[in-house]
């Protein structure tokens, strides 16, 4: 992965928005974690995988599993619903929310597995925590050291204010859009190495399409001097229509990110791309030819590349949009580079690319 992460954005420090952090150092080697509808933020270890978006058996809503990426001893479990259905007393009692978060401990063993419950409530929402394990393990140094952890997450729980939740939902789909971008170039490196042309010429359209949705979401920014985020053009649910590859030439050409000249290009290397893809069997195109038609690829990469600096470079001295003052990337230190890279994890789950994140201090 390019240390240029200056151009991929370091994972936004959502709980910035709507709280000051509540313990500096608890930031050390943390993440942030967002409830898919913006409800919550919360701070876990940068060596915690999420399980829901990453597994098949798990689908995005409550409860959501959390557990080491490397040799898990438990998994931990989060939940929240709204607190006027799950505890209708406790909202009744209080119209303006629950203003102090507190957790109640309980456990629910069998003779399999052993689970430790956390309940508690916080503004509109009603939580349940759980971190379960193997009974076997009872009593193991490492379980003592996990759960030290989670009641450390469970502390860091921020509700975000109804009206910022699709803010910070977007934001985290952000986050993920700019966490598989980097990922990619692994995969482009690889392709590099290998010196396998068709993989190189895949690679670089996916990530030139990336650098002019990305560019586009901050002219938009730009344009209506806004934090809103146009995320049609980050992310595309399995089943949703989204936006084709020649609608964003298009719309970049509209809004004068590319010119004409480089909106023809890019549409050039579109049907030369698709004939290697689609036609290198059924045509005359040759094996040699992808040589050029990669290398055509991979200098249209780095010009759309020097157009995505270009924008985040001309919102960085704003107030606002992603790269903004307000929303702005964290600044590229080791903690960053780190989070970054637990991005690239998540993306991959493949241990060929898998990066040591950890490196906690005793």
């Amino acid at each position: 992965m390019p240390e240029r992460i200056g151009h991929f954005c370091v994972p936004t420090v959502k709980l910035g928005l709507f709280l000051e952090r509540k313990n500096a150092l608890w930031q050390v080697y943390m993440k942030h974690w967002t409830e898919p509808n913006g409800i919550l933020l919360i701070q876990i270890p940068i060596d915690w995988q999420y399980l829901n978006s990453g597994h098949g058996d798990y689908e995005e809503r409550s409860p959501y599993g959390f557990q080491l990426y490397e040799d898990p001893v438990g998994c931990f479990q989060l939940s929240c619903y709204p607190l006027s259905e799950l505890a209708p007393s406790i909202a009744k009692a209080n119209p303006n929310g629950v203003r102090k978060l507190s957790w109640k401990e309980s456990r629910e063993d069998d003779s399999e597995f052993c689970t430790h419950l956390f309940f508690g409530a916080y503004y509109d929402q009603a939580l349940i925590g759980k971190y379960i394990y193997d009974a076997a393990l009872e009593g193991d140094k490492r379980i003592d050291e996990q759960l030290a952890i989670v009641n450390k997450v469970l502390c860091s729980v921020v509700i975000v204010p109804e009206n910022d939740r699709k803010l910070a939902a977007d934001l985290d789909k952000f986050d993920r859009f700019t966490g598989s971008l980097a990922a990619s170039h692994d995969l482009l490196y690889t392709a590099i190495n290998a010196v396998a042309c068709i993989e190189i010429i895949a690679i670089a359209a996916n990530q030139i399409d990336a650098y002019l949705r990305l560019s586009l979401v901050i002219a938009k920014q730009l344009e209506e001097k806004t934090d809103h985020i146009e995320t049609r053009y980050l992310y595309q649910a399995d089943g949703e229509k989204g936006i084709m590859e020649r609608k964003v030439f298009e719309d970049a050409l509209k809004s004068q990110i590319i010119d004409l000249e480089t909106f023809d290009s890019l549409n050039e290397l579109y049907n030369l791309r698709n004939r290697v893809i689609h036609r290198y069997i059924i045509s005359d195109i040759k094996s040699r030819d992808l040589v050029g038609i990669a290398g055509k690829y991979l200098n249209a990469l780095e010009k759309t590349r020097l157009i995505l600096r270009d924008f985040e470079q001309r919102q960085a001295v704003v107030p606002y949009g992603v790269y903004g003052a307000k929303l702005g990337k964290t600044p590229v230190t080791d903690d960053a580079i780190r989070s970054l890279h637990a991005s690239a994890n998540d993306k991959h789950l493949l241990e060929k690319y898998k990066r040591n994140v950890s490196n906690r201090k005793n």
